[in-house]
């Protein structure tokens, strides 16, 4: 492990070095998302990042209103009941109690409830 840490140090040189703050954080999310998403090397990734003004993660009530705008007929109370039911997907994050699902949870679950409500 002390090898792939060390021999990658010249990558991400390369990398602050020719790229821009922007595009330096992008570059890195994208490295980031792929080994998380995109490959078996992380098995179960449990670590996440939340950062201010991020739209990657959504409570309760985003998720109620991500639905909503999506055609299907959640609101927060509705959602609340799917929850406590255990009828909606894992939660990928929990902060204070809250628990908060990535946007790829909420547009697969919004994807699969349109199917389920359509009889597919």
């Amino acid at each position: 492990m002390k090898n792939i840490i060390k021999n990658s140090y010249p990558f991400v040189g390369l990398l602050y070095k020719h790229l821009d703050n922007d595009w330096l954080e992008l570059a890195l999310e994208l490295i980031a998302q792929f080994f998380r998403e995109e490959t078996y090397l992380i098995q179960e990734p449990v670590l996440s990042f939340i950062r201010k003004g991020s739209n990657e993660y959504f409570n309760q009530t985003q998720f109620a209103d991500f639905l909503s705008e999506r055609g299907l007929k959640y609101d927060k109370r509705k959602l609340n009941v799917y929850y406590k039911r255990g009828k909606l997907p894992k939660i990928d994050v929990e902060i204070s109690g809250t628990p908060f699902w990535s946007k790829s949870t909420v547009e697969d679950f919004c994807e699969q409830e349109k199917k389920r409500l359509n009889g597919e």
